[in-house]
């Protein structure tokens, strides 16, 4: 027998020899049946079987006797305080008897409250004795409790950390007792204690790979000789700032500034044992970041560009033509540098070169003044050839002249996408508004006869039966004649009227009472009717079909003066009708032709 103190990490061997000595050596016991029986915690009795070693009756005993009739056995054997800790095994013997009529039970709980020697109070209760490390035949079965001695081991394992603490040996036997079903004669032998001995721990690798500042370090610390799930702890010095040792020995992070830095690091086990190595972790400048990417490709006629590709930002551009960071085309194709000092102190370079493709040189022939009706004319005079012309009125190459002087640009493209051009004024002279008024109608075979009602005056008549601005009604028929004025800038514009000539026979006519003009005739349904009467009297104005129907009238009282009206046939069909003025002289008529 071995007496510890009531706090050991020492071995602990018990044997049984004696047990009334076992209080004094920090054992503790304690019948929590109800009732309690006749019997506690006995010497055992070789009449029944003998110790497993020693003396025959050297083991420690409970029966059926341990409460009375049919009740609960709840009897506890508790060992001495100890330092508990992960990889401590217990060991023990335990039986029944052989010839075994009633089922036994045995528990082995632990207590991690230090010297506690609280089991509760009844059958029921475990008190601060909750952890549950064996149980022996848990269902009560017959002939499963060993009835020769077995041993059984029992290794401690779950603690976080090392602590105070107890073992209890609990004879567990529900409806036991003299009248009980079950709990017979139960015994406990050799048990033994034995700490879990600390090997030496040793933390790997002994060397750890530098760092780049501003990048992800990663390493992850291995470990032999450690019992269980290993933790890691720095205990020493200081990790590079923004690198940080997780509890399972992952360095995470990226520092966040350059140097060396010292520290040591602790790997401890699941029962409190330990080892420390010191290691260092060089922090260098981070792998030049510095980038100066897509520099455009320009050309020697652009405007400065300000530079922008460098990158992280905050960096200084340089080289030939750049100037507070603005590069000047007119240099050339030249090299351009991106320089950084980064937050960590450190110089980041990058460097590309910069294209400049000579511009072309775009020109434009001064353009002659057009008229405004020219029409659309085809532009030309740029060079080299296939550039482009715009301007207000320019479409596809072609300027409409009707929108006035205007300026026209040439611009041409070369194979590098350099772009030149060349402004011109084309000046465009308005062109004069010609109108022609002819008479509408005519008779056949009256005579030749001056053309009026060009304006502006002074132009040429010309068209079929026109000679030298005569006209001549001897053939009848549809004529076309047209008016044409050039003005002082050599504008030409001209109006182009017809001129029926009719045989005038089948009218309801008089000698010419009323002298009067219908004009455009032919008429696409619009036309005017003018005449002028000197002399006042009642007019009747008729518009009839050519069956003799009255589709228009006006009537004009003790009319004197030029009558002129606008009248709309577009809503009739398309034919022959007849315009009839009527007055006191009689009545004259003309056909007019709606097409």
């Amino acid at each position: 027998m071995l007496f510890v103190s009531s706090l050991s990490s020492a071995q602990i061997t018990e044997n049984f020899d004696l047990i009334t000595t076992l209080t004094g050596s920090g054992w503790f016991m304690q019948n929590n049946s109800v009732p309690v029986g006749s019997t506690g915690w006995f010497q055992g009795n070789p009449a029944a079987y003998i110790s497993f070693n020693g003396a025959t009756d050297s083991y420690i005993g409970a029966n059926f006797n341990n409460t009375t009739g049919a009740n609960t056995i709840s009897n506890w054997l508790v060992t001495p305080n100890m330092n508990l800790k992960n990889g401590d095994v217990v060991t023990f013997y335990t039986r029944t008897t052989i010839d075994n009529m009633w089922a036994d039970n045995l528990q082995v709980r632990m207590s991690t409250n230090g010297t506690s020697t609280n089991v509760g109070v009844g059958s029921a209760a475990v008190g601060d004795f909750t952890t549950l490390l064996l149980e022996i035949n848990p269902t009560l079965a017959l002939s499963t409790y060993p009835m020769a001695w077995t041993q059984y081991t029992i290794t401690i394992s779950g603690l976080s950390a090392p602590t105070s603490g107890r073992l209890a040996f609990r004879y567990y036997v529900p409806n036991g007792g003299p009248s009980g079903t079950n709990s017979d004669y139960m015994g406990i032998d050799a048990f033994v204690y034995t700490p879990y001995v600390c090997p030496t721990l040793t933390v790997t690798p002994g060397t750890l790979p530098n760092a780049s500042a501003g990048l992800a370090y990663t390493q992850v610390l291995g470990q032999t000789g450690a019992l269980g799930t290993p933790t890691y702890t720095v205990t020493g010095g200081t990790l590079p700032p923004g690198l940080v040792l997780s509890p399972s020995g992952a360095f995470s992070g990226s520092p966040s500034a350059i140097g060396t830095y010292n520290f040591t690091v602790m790997v401890s086990d699941a029962s409190g044992c330990n080892g420390s190595i010191a290691l260092s972790i060089i922090v260098s400048c981070p792998i030049n970041g510095a980038t100066l990417n897509s520099l455009p490709t320009l050309c020697s006629n652009d405007s400065p560009v300000l530079l922008s590709q460098g990158s992280p930002s905050g960096g200084v551009y340089s080289g030939t033509g750049v100037t507070a960071g603005t590069f000047n085309p007119s240099a050339g194709t030249q090299t351009i540098t991106y320089t950084l000092i980064d937050v960590y102190g450190c110089m980041q370079i990058a460097s590309n070169p910069i294209t400049v493709n000579t511009s072309p040189t775009a020109t434009l022939s001064t353009f002659t003044a057009i008229c405004s009706n020219a029409g659309s004319i085809t532009l030309s005079g740029g060079s080299p050839l296939g550039g482009t012309y715009s301007g207000t009125g320019v479409t596809a190459g072609s300027f409409n002249p009707t929108v006035g002087t205007q300026t026209i640009t040439y611009t041409y493209t070369d194979v590098n996408s350099c772009v030149d051009s060349d402004v011109q004024t084309i000046t465009v002279n308005t062109a004069p508004v010609v109108t022609f008024a002819p008479p509408a109608n005519v008779c056949e075979d009256i005579a030749a006869f001056a053309l009026t009602g060009g304006s502006p005056a002074g132009g040429n008549y010309s068209g079929t039966a026109v000679t030298a601005g005569n006209f001549d009604p001897s053939a009848q028929g549809t004529f076309t004649i047209t008016y044409s004025f050039t003005d002082g800038n050599n504008c030409t514009s001209t109006d182009t009227e017809n001129i029926t000539v009719d045989n005038c026979l089948g009218l309801n006519e008089s000698s010419n009472a009323i002298n009067f003009t219908c004009y455009p005739n032919p008429t696409s349904g619009q036309f005017t009717l003018t005449f002028v009467q000197s002399e006042s009297s009642d007019v009747i104005v008729r518009i009839l079909n050519i069956e003799g129907k009255i589709i228009r009238k006006d009537n004009l009282q003790n009319f004197n003066g030029t009558y002129t009206k606008n009248f709309d046939l577009s809503d009739l069909e398309k034919g022959i009708y007849f315009v009839e003025v009527t007055n006191n002289a009689g009545v004259s008529s003309q056909r007019i032709v709606v097409q």
